[in-house]
């Protein structure tokens, strides 16, 4: 067989995307918020789950705001991954299936190498976003000083505001980055059997294809997020199942159906 006819056999096109309006996230989110309802009790469940998780991590860093904030912005940019669950819940209310809580856990195994290979990824650019902030900080502060007098340091003027802009401005480079990679990728991946070159190249797309809507949906999950965190984090049991429910409608809509 020559070249040609082997490049022909294993060649696959890129999956196509949709444009969507501007209203597109209202009906995410509302969608969303059906699919709560519907599937009440394994998704708080799951909400429940990483909202004390999140709150364990944050009570460890507690003494430390820069560690503290990292870790709080680190949360948000794990929140597509840690949904995964409730993706497949919102699968299974769309066939008409009885969502389950432990059958969307074995969703995951049929895509499981590429899931993996993702959450490396993420798991890589957090790493590097604790370090940029471990940095940040170490150039606006002294680290006994920060274990010393915790948040009250960066209440005070001079040092601060700048220290608040620079890590509000690498913090923002990451988020975007993450957001534009994972947004319709990891729902993707848990539904279609495709590699993560794909499922990311595709996110992208959507992205560049649906700059406003998409911009408007990442503020509308960064809100629901900090409301969640806001309330002790225990509101995340709520904002985290819907944002969860939300993406998969997103992806829905803006990927092709095979």
């Amino acid at each position: 067989m020559s070249n040609t006819e082997n490049n022909q056999l294993t060649y696959q096109p890129p999956v196509e995307v949709n444009k969507v309006g501007i209203k597109a996230p209202i009906k995410w989110l509302s969608k969303g918020v059906s699919d709560l309802r519907k599937a009440k009790l394994p998704s708080l469940m799951y909400g429940l789950t990483f909202a004390l998780l999140g709150l364990l991590l944050i009570l460890t860093a507690a003494k430390n705001p820069v560690w503290s904030a990292a870790l709080t912005s680190a949360f948000l940019l794990l929140g597509p991954f840690l949904a995964i669950g409730l993706y497949d819940l919102s699968r299974q209310i769309e066939e008409g299936e009885k969502p389950c809580l432990k059958n969307s856990l074995k969703k995951i195994r049929k895509n499981l190498i590429s899931l993996g290979f993702f959450a490396i990824l993420l798991g890589i650019l957090l790493m590097i976003w604790l370090r940029i902030s471990a940095l940040i900080a170490g150039v606006f502060f002294d680290d006994i000083e920060l274990i010393t007098k915790g948040w009250g340091i960066l209440l005070e003027g001079g040092r601060s505001i700048e220290f608040l802009l620079f890590f509000t401005f690498f913090g923002f480079f990451i988020a975007q980055l993450v957001f534009s990679i994972s947004v319709v990728s990891i729902p993707m991946l848990l539904h279609r059997k495709v590699d993560v070159i794909t499922a990311i190249t595709t996110s992208l797309r959507v992205v560049i294809k649906n700059p406003l809507p998409m911009l408007i949906w990442a503020i509308l999950i960064v809100i629901l997020i900090n409301i969640g965190m806001l309330l002790a984090f225990i509101g995340l049991t709520i904002t985290l199942p819907i944002i969860g429910h939300a993406s998969w409608h997103a992806y829905r809509e803006l990927v092709v159906t095979e």
